[in-house]
């Protein structure tokens, strides 16, 4: 899988103009410290990384690089190169179909499971009404990425409709959605957050590949996201854990869930199989797409899906985690050609 002159020029360039030597030391003295290795070798390897192998400072810490032989971190996805892919292969125009989340609905009606409203089409009225129906409402901005611009409300809480969709409306949460059950092995461990799977997939034109599969845990908060305290852990074809969980931005490892002590390590989703089923569908919607990173939500009932990610999100394995020591690289090579 190779990178072609003119992004690896532009990523180059980009990293010159946003370099911090205090920043970079400040990572390299954290790597370390965890890696017990030398930190001045540490901070020359995250320079040669970032310069020659298409590794950005954050993606060599998050996939514990320095623990790795340089044969090993050559089976990792890092940003560049998943940035590169999703450019190379999936069509700008086509994609604005994942990037507005009401028309990612509207696209693909048969998939989500639950109703909606667009605020800019309808009052109000309409909005109450729907409040009768699904008494916890998600209020989202269509445009948004990594959990930010999603909020959760009870209708019970609201006492004037007409002032509590203006409301929603200055603050660009337009569509809002019926909140999603969801399977109730998964809310054993965490019923306040819909704990979501993440798979990616690559249409060929003939068949579905899925070339990643991860696993996201919430704490609560109304996203399993990074940013509301969330984690992930890597999945087998099997759907099935591949070691504890972690964040990628700290040390701290995941076991079992911290809130209700469920075993991260034994987890498998439920009705897998459907899962993947679900992506095979979806994933031919839109073939001018054909690299794409899907949110999903299980249900008692079955898959349902959150969105599609036109640039999938990078997820990957940590050694110091789950001891597995191969990324997700050889799966994208072994399908994908340009």
């Amino acid at each position: 899988m190779k990178i072609d002159l003119s992004a690896r020029v532009h990523y180059f360039v980009g990293r010159v103009r946003r370099f911090q030597p205090a920043r970079v030391t400040a990572l390299a003295r954290q790597i370390a410290r965890e890696q017990n290795k030398w930190m001045p070798a540490v901070a020359a390897d995250m320079l040669f990384s970032a310069a020659f192998c298409d590794t950005a400072f954050i993606d060599y810490y998050e996939a514990d690089f320095a623990a790795l032989s340089r044969r090993e971190r050559r089976t990792f996805m890092t940003s560049l190169i998943q940035h590169h892919i999703a450019n190379r292969l999936n069509d700008a125009d086509a994609a604005e179909v994942f990037a507005d989340k009401r028309r990612f609905h509207r696209a693909f009606a048969g998939f989500t499971g639950r109703e909606w409203l667009d605020l800019e089409e309808t009052g109000p009225a309409e909005l109450e009404q729907f409040a009768v129906r699904h008494p916890v409402l998600i209020a989202k901005e269509p445009i948004s990425r990594e959990g930010h611009g999603v909020f959760r409300y009870r209708a019970d809480e609201v006492t004037d409709w007409a002032a509590f969709h203006a409301e929603l409306v200055a603050k660009g949460q337009l569509l809002v959605e019926e909140a999603i059950v969801q399977h109730p092995y998964l809310a054993e461990y965490c019923p306040g957050t819909v704990n979501t799977t993440r798979l990616v997939s690559y249409f060929d034109g003939t068949d579905v590949h899925i070339v990643s599969r991860v696993q996201k845990f919430g704490r609560g908060a109304v996203s399993d996201q990074f940013s509301w305290g969330g984690f992930f852990t890597m999945l087998d074809r099997d759907g099935r854990a591949v070691g504890q969980g972690h964040s990628g931005k700290n040390n701290t490892f995941y076991p079992t869930h911290p809130d209700s002590g469920k075993s991260i390590v034994d987890f498998r989703v439920p009705r897998w199989d459907e899962a993947v089923a679900l992506i095979d569908r979806a994933a031919r919607i839109v073939p001018e797409v054909p690299y794409v990173g899907w949110d999903i939500a299980m249900t008692a009932e079955g898959p349902v899906l959150i969105e599609g990610n036109w640039i999938p999100g990078l997820y990957e394995t940590r050694v110091t985690a789950t001891g597995i020591r191969i990324g997700s690289r050889p799966e994208h090579e072994a399908v994908m050609t340009w």
